[in-house]
């Protein structure tokens, strides 16, 4: 096939649409092939042609590490004596309680720190790029991450903790989306759940860490925890610093030359390489182009008008679901085991046992990726989840024992299993892939704080369900979960369609045509579906 000189492609990108129809065509017929090569793609030849596309995906990705540790750790404090007696009130026996009011508030520190950093993510590196971002994300928490580890008084723990979340902000949505626009179409259901498999990493490694730190009688039980993020942004830049820019964010900005360059930094070389290049780059200017054509522009108003106003409510309530499914008990399980009738060293051991079943869980969620579609997938775990709830709720209306406690314990895990095979990393999979790639970073914006909005919601209600002075509900909060669970299930049986194996552009095709949720695994998408939508150009 005879391909334009690399002026010519560049001449044709740069044109507005309308006013360039035979550009189109010819851009056109590369993007064709492109997507003929995405579909006829195995995973083996996928990781052979982009090995650096993985590499650098998840040199990106680690940063979510951080985010997972700290949502573990203080979830994981209020069950820590030596962090009670810090910052608590003594309850008599000398024993020490933090007040329900500063749970929460503690609580909700990061995820009201986070929805600052997704809206800066969404606008900075939209302007300046991924690299950029998380760079300045990086040196920003450095210097944020004093205030916690410093702090004598609960409202300076508070302010610092709120701080360090908005970094953390930036980290959950550019990870994603990054992972999301390096990817080729078979793999990026494997690197969207390696951001998830981070977040578990950062988990299990807060978990074992305050473990053994439960013995401690000291300040330095606390402090410990909170100094090893500083490890974590040591590790981080010098990779990030030879990270190469997203070739969709460059085609975006109208710098072809450079998005060619980033394709041969994200893939290997092969035969008919610079063919495949320039194509690959042609795939993402056509799919560009389609949605400069059904859109107005790309600010966030664009996220509600049209199509767009489905996929971001999907984006939004899938991630949202993560937090309601496990409502008011997932985020504080040290807690919970406590209030289920675990001792405190038991409790912990549940804990970093969890922190375990994560990592093998996301790792199986693999196989099930590949094989499931994402729609299956996600209707299947919150049937799961809700059953395991249910199970939970009803074993805590029995007359409560160490063995009951326990009980409730094994049930929370299997949820937790549940959970970890089919939501966790779907819901990632799903944002990463159900966004316009023109709108990605502000849907993901928006759908991570529809996400921290759920969780502000079960922080805000958690201490006065678990916590002992308050509702003491323990484990009979597995109802509240299920509610919300089945809930999740009824919206996404109408709402969420299946994108496994669709390209961005074939995404966009069948957003335009108005279907119906589970009629989108079985429709076709042609090349007369492609005309149709580049005539919205004129």
């Amino acid at each position: 096939m005879p391909h334009e000189s690399k002026p010519e492609v560049e001449h044709a990108a740069q044109v507005e649409v309308p006013g360039d129809v035979a550009g189109w065509i010819g851009l056109a017929e590369d993007a064709r092939n492109a997507t003929a090569e995405e579909h006829s793609m195995t995973i083996t030849k996928a990781v052979k042609m982009y090995p650096k596309a993985c590499l650098w995906s998840m040199v990106v990705s680690l940063v979510v590490i951080m985010d997972g540790y700290d949502t573990a750790i203080m979830g994981s404090f209020f069950g820590l004596p030596t962090f009670r007696k810090q910052f608590g009130v003594p309850v008599g026996d000398g024993k020490y309680q933090l007040q329900a009011k500063w749970q929460t508030a503690l609580g909700l520190a990061s995820p009201l720190g986070n929805i600052v950093g997704i809206y800066i993510n969404a606008i900075v590196t939209e302007r300046w790029g991924h690299k950029k971002a998380v760079l300045g994300s990086l040196l920003f928490l450095t210097g944020v991450l004093f205030i916690p580890f410093f702090a004598k008084t609960v409202e300076i723990l508070f302010a610092g903790q709120l701080l360090c979340g908005i970094a953390w902000g930036v980290f959950t949505t550019l990870a994603p989306a990054y992972a999301s626009e390096v990817a080729p179409l078979v793999l990026r259901a494997f690197l969207e759940t390696f951001v998830v498999l981070c977040w578990g990493i950062g988990q299990f490694v807060s978990y074992a860490l305050i473990y053994t730190q439960t013995s401690r009688t000291d300040e330095w039980g606390w402090r410990i925890p909170l100094a090893v993020q500083w490890a974590w942004v040591a590790i981080i830049i010098p990779l990030i610093l030879f990270t190469p820019e997203s070739p969709w964010w460059l085609v975006r900005h109208g710098r072809l030359a450079e998005a060619e360059k980033s394709v041969k930094r994200l893939s290997s070389r092969s035969d008919n390489y610079e063919t495949h290049v320039k194509q690959a780059v042609a795939l993402m200017v056509e799919t560009t182009n389609i949605e400069k054509a059904m859109t107005e522009g790309a600010s966030f108003i664009d996220c509600f008008r049209g199509s767009n106003l489905w996929r971001t409510e999907i984006s939004c309530l899938i991630w949202a679901s993560q937090a309601l499914c496990g409502f008011a008990i997932s985020n504080y399980a040290t807690y919970f085991y406590e209030q289920a009738g675990l001792p405190t060293l038991s409790a912990y051991k549940m804990t970093v046992g969890q922190g375990g079943i994560h990592f093998v869980c996301n790792l199986l969620s693999l196989l099930v990726t590949k094989r499931f579609g994402r729609r299956d997938i996600a209707l299947t775990g919150y049937a799961g989840m809700t059953l395991a709830m249910l199970l939970l709720g009803f074993l805590a209306l029995a007359h409560q024992t160490t063995g009951l406690g326990y009980g409730q314990a094994a049930m929370f895990l299997v949820w937790y299993c549940t959970y970890q095979l089919t939501i966790g990393p779907t819901a990632f999979i799903v944002v990463g892939e159900i966004s316009s790639t023109r709108l990605r970073s502000k849907t993901i914006s928006l759908a991570r704080n529809a996400y921290n909005v759920a969780n502000i919601f079960s922080a805000t209600v958690v201490p006065y369900t678990l916590n002992p002075t308050e509702g003491n509900m323990k484990g009979k909060a597995g109802f509240l979960a299920a509610a919300f669970s089945l809930l999740c299930l009824l919206w996404g049986y109408f709402r969420i369609p299946e994108s496994k194996d669709r390209t961005y552009e074939e995404l966009d095709i069948l957003f335009s045509k108005d279907l119906k949720a589970r009629e989108f695994k079985n429709a076709s998408v042609d090349d007369v579906d492609v005309n149709q939508v580049a005539k919205m150009q004129n």
